[in-house]
């Protein structure tokens, strides 16, 4: 019985670790599952609202960058390769960003299942494998899909962001209060920095770096700093073949310590009689 108890005790604890790393290692995602009317994405975000739980602001900025990093984030590092200095890089990464997509409104341009999307979310990956610089093909996607883009990719290119949830609109703001040529400057609350955050705006063709749209001047919008928050704890689905070859790993583990177990009982009861005998009274 108590060997049993030890066996339940490590097929629990294997699987708090499976659950564990299904919150800390993250896949593309490759598939989207529809639920109440809404699409949700392999990380479990709504890619049809912004706000709550699972609404993809800020959540979808954490698809990809740190441990989920992939393309766009390592365009931000050939920048950070390439251009010494953060203001000269700041600007080159808005041109770039502005050069390879456009915007289109996504009742335009996102089906599922044949219905339009009145709103759709694309994180920073989607979007960009979606431009080609070799063939000339851009990008298509509205301001969410741009901010994220820039989120990932100034990330990637060292500079902290913030994601900017506006009335109507979602932009990026950058930490760079030595940038000479904005035209405002801001302090997000409680982040202990004080005012040198500058508006990314990368709707427009010529949009320059620092300038903010009159219509958010008054500041009454929220910033979320990625990096300074947690992202939601359901955003990791493993596919299938994934679980399954995690799944063999557990079983593999298992059937080790079963034989390591038996070996080192053996081990210790020949230990046991293998004592000299107690001498005569």
């Amino acid at each position: 019985m108590v060997y049993m108890r030890r066996l339940l005790l490590i097929f629990l604890l294997l699987n708090f670790l499976l659950l564990h790393l299904f919150g800390v290692f993250a896949f593309p995602s490759s598939s989207f599952t529809k639920s109440n009317g809404y699409w949700f994405d392999d990380w479990n975000i709504n890619r049809n609202y912004y706000a709550g739980r699972n609404g993809y602001l800020p959540n979808m900025a954490y698809e990809t960058i740190d441990e989920n990093k992939e393309l766009a984030f390592s365009i931000g590092e050939a920048f950070k390769e390439n251009y010494q200095t953060k203001t000269t890089r700041a600007i080159a990464i808005l041109k770039y960003v502005q050069k390879w997509t456009e915007y289109g409104y996504d009742e335009e341009n996102v089906f599922r299942e044949g219905v339009a999307q009145d709103e759709w979310a694309w994180n920073a990956d989607e979007m960009a494998h979606a431009f080609n610089e070799t063939t000339g093909i851009v990008a298509t996607g509205d301001c969410e899909d741009l901010a994220f883009l820039c989120a990932a990719i100034y990330k990637g290119a060292g500079f902290d962001v913030a994601i900017v949830d506006a009335p109507g609109h979602v932009a990026l703001l950058i930490w760079l209060p030595e940038f000479a040529n904005a035209d405002n400057y801001w302090d997000i609350p409680n982040d202990g920095r004080g005012g040198g955050w500058i508006w990314v705006e990368a709707t427009g063709d010529t949009n320059p770096l620092g300038w903010t749209p009159p219509d958010y001047e008054n500041g009454e919008w929220i910033a979320y700093p990625v990096g300074y928050i947690e992202p939601i704890p359901e955003t990791k689905q493993l596919p299938l073949n994934e679980i399954i070859i995690v799944s063999a790993m557990i079983v593999a583990i298992i059937l080790t310590l079963l034989v390591v177990s038996k070996s080192r009982r053996t081990s210790t009861a020949q230990t046991y009689w293998s004592l000299p005998p107690p001498p005569p009274p």
